[in-house]
């Protein structure tokens, strides 16, 4: 016999591997942070043994979801500024509120909130960008989360925590804060077009080179953001401006992408960019609507963000997948403009490829890390079951997810956090927000 760390009994489970496999029956054994054998019940009970085993015979078990653009500490900003234009709710509320609240403490504890969240809504890892990103690190370290995180870069000062001339400067300093950690991941964070100079793009750019890093960036999230590009840019579209900057000629991920024309997509469809979709943070600030069939038809790689829980108030991949699948049914008056199984692997694998991270995460092949989920679906509000896709699209809540693994760990066991405390989460969340309220009002 051999002893392995856990075995999860699946009762359905969702490869997403090339072929889309559904197993049935099937059990996943994993030793230390990956999976080393996928084989049916009755095969495995005779070479393999484990102290902790999972019975998920009466669930479906898949890779856990990958959000590819967030700015996890904006927790405690959640409800703060709602039913408001883009650039008024982030120039006259976010902003200012950020400028007078943020500090390493409070970043930390809005970074354990956020990644609690991620853990219960079957989220494995996550793509940030935010400051005091060492305390963001901390809290994923506390948690076991896997994350690629970067130190946003902006023009202007904010508060007396950043200042401009220092864009870039801990660069390496984050770095080898991670170099030993198999969890966290380094990118460079220009925040956009609008608030970063050509000069900061040009250096930006210059590391990312240099370091062999993903570019983590906003684009063309508002019409009036094209609109001001081409204005100050002799007509260049932030595509094309980006694409003559050279940010298009290493790895970049590309957050909203709403206005994009077709000049534009044959661009992006010959470099190495990925478009992470924030569909209800589009919707909530009126942004505007992507254009997905035209991107998939394109062979365009789509991953999927949530934004913030200030733009969006939610932190599920879940959510997102579901309102897309709907509503581009309606836009484009076809109800096969994009299918459940599409959406549950952009979600995952298409996710895994925005970060790199294609070989390792994803899906649930031997040799893969164990990163995985485990979804309640013993109970009448969801069954029957006949495609399991469509199941996880169109019926399943965030709540049904039961456990969460990650590298290996269980993160959540039985929908109870197994690396943060709860009544602590909730205890920090209203002193923050007593705080938040008397320093926006000073």
């Amino acid at each position: 016999m051999i002893d392995v760390d856990l075995i999860v009994e699946a009762g359905q489970l969702i490869t997403i591997n090339e072929n889309n496999e559904i197993l049935e029956n099937y059990a996943l054994i994993i030793k230390q942070n990956k999976i080393i054998d996928i084989l049916p019940y009755e095969n495995y009970q005779s070479k393999y043994h484990s102290e902790n085993i999972i019975d998920a015979s009466n669930q479906i078990v898949m890779p856990g979801f990958i959000n590819t653009h967030s700015h996890i500490a904006m927790a405690y900003f959640k409800g703060l500024a709602d039913d408001l234009p883009l650039d008024i709710w982030l120039n006259q509320y976010i902003w200012p509120a950020e400028a007078k609240c943020l500090n390493p403490e409070f970043v930390f504890e809005a970074s354990l909130n956020g990644i609690a969240e991620l853990i219960r809504s079957g989220v494995t890892c996550f793509n940030d960008m935010y400051f005091y990103p060492d305390e963001t690190i901390k809290a994923c370290n506390q948690a076991n989360m896997r994350a690629l995180i970067g130190d946003i870069t902006l023009d202007f000062p904010m508060g007396d925590f950043h200042h401009p001339q220092n864009n870039l400067k801990n660069f390496h300093k984050y770095k080898n804060l991670i170099k030993n950690n198999d969890l966290i991941d380094i990118s460079i964070a220009p925040h956009s077009i609008y608030v970063c100079s050509k000069q900061t793009w040009l250096n930006c750019i210059a590391v990312a080179k240099q370091e062999n890093c993903i570019i983590h960036t906003h684009l063309s999230e508002t019409e009036q953001e094209n609109i001001d590009c081409k204005k100050q840019n002799d007509g260049l579209s932030p595509i094309q401006y980006l694409e003559s900057l050279g940010a298009l000629d290493t790895k970049t991920i590309l957050a909203h992408g709403v206005h994009l024309d077709s000049e534009d997509i044959s661009i992006i469809k010959n470099k190495d960019c990925s478009i992470a979709l924030n569909i209800h943070s589009n919707l909530k600030l009126a942004s505007g609507f992507p254009p997905i069939p035209e991107y998939l038809q394109n062979n365009i790689n789509l991953s999927i963000g949530t934004d913030s829980v200030a733009s969006n108030n939610k932190l599920s991949c879940v959510d997102e997948i579901s309102t897309i699948a709907k509503l581009y049914k309606a836009l484009y008056k076809n109800p096969t403009a994009i299918s459940a199984k599409s959406l549950v692997r952009m979600a995952t694998i298409d996710s895994a490829k925005a970060l790199g991270k294609q070989d390792v995460l994803g899906s649930l092949e031997i040799g893969k890390l164990a990163d995985l989920i485990t979804i309640d679906c013993d109970n009448f509000l969801s069954n029957p079951i006949y495609d399991p896709y469509s199941y996880i699209v169109y019926s399943m809540d965030r709540l049904n997810i039961n456990d969460t693994i990650i590298n290996g760990k269980v993160v959540l066991r039985n929908k109870k956090l197994q690396t943060i405390d709860e009544m602590l989460l909730l205890k920090n969340s209203l002193k923050n927000k007593n705080n938040i309220i008397s320093r926006i009002k000073k």
